[in-house]
């Protein structure tokens, strides 16, 4: 089931840099505005079970984290932690939510908590890097499983979003960027959040290591090494 929207969003919100998850520190654009609506939807979905799925450092997380703060009693569980005991503990949430799903769960065991779900009818939200629906699993019925999820990605970053991710970074260090240098960073920059972020960083440790102000002879510098 897949949901479309060419809608532009028009909040100027924050994206997010620290590990508390609110709506408002979340940076809604083009490239996220569907998945965002969906969850700021709740409970007002077509289905009970979600699929987001994006690039590393899209805001899945983030997400999760919103979702979680609307729904009493959920579980956050990484993929690489979900055993038998999830099942177990099913009867006292209302929500699931698992992180980092790259079919790194036995396809017996995820067939298995699907079907709690529905039994119980909860809500379940998996996060993965590639859409759930495209995965080639071999237990049949898991597939068809996959079939039931509402799909919704978060695409690579619009130059405004890449503008309020190095914008906001730098802010909260109390680092002045003039705006000439964030265009360049973007115009020269691979189109990825881990990218972005692992570039900010290390813009930053060099800019401290040589005690130099951030300009674009130094940026150059750093982007020579990526």
């Amino acid at each position: 089931m897949e949901i479309n929207n060419n809608l532009m969003s028009q909040l100027t919100l924050k994206f997010p840099f620290k590990t508390k998850y609110y709506e408002q520190d979340f940076y809604v654009s083009s490239n996220n505005f569907s998945v965002f609506k969906l969850i700021e939807d709740w409970p007002n979905w077509p289905s009970n079970w979600v699929n987001i799925h994006g690039p590393e450092g899209s805001g899945k997380t983030h997400l999760s984290n919103i979702l979680n703060k609307k729904i009493k009693n959920t579980k956050i569980i990484d993929a690489t932690s979900v055993d038998n005991k999830t099942i177990a503990s099913l009867d006292k949430i209302n929500c699931l939510i698992i992180e980092n799903y790259t079919q790194n769960i036995d396809e017996k065991l995820l067939y298995s908590i699907l079907n709690h779900v529905k039994q119980l009818n909860l809500y379940v939200l998996i996060n993965s890097y590639l859409p759930i629906q495209n995965m080639k699993f071999s237990l049949r019925d898991l597939s068809s499983r996959a079939e039931s999820f509402i799909n919704v990605g978060i695409e690579l970053p619009t130059d405004d979003l890449l503008k309020v991710i190095i914008s906001k970074y730098f802010s909260e260090k109390q680092i002045d960027i003039n705006p000439k240098i964030t265009d360049y960073i973007i115009k020269n920059i691979e189109r990825s959040y881990q990218k972005v972020f692992k570039l900010m960083k290390e813009i930053d440790d060099l800019s401290l290591s040589s005690g130099k102000s951030i300009n674009i002879n130094l940026i150059k510098k750093v982007l020579i090494n990526e």
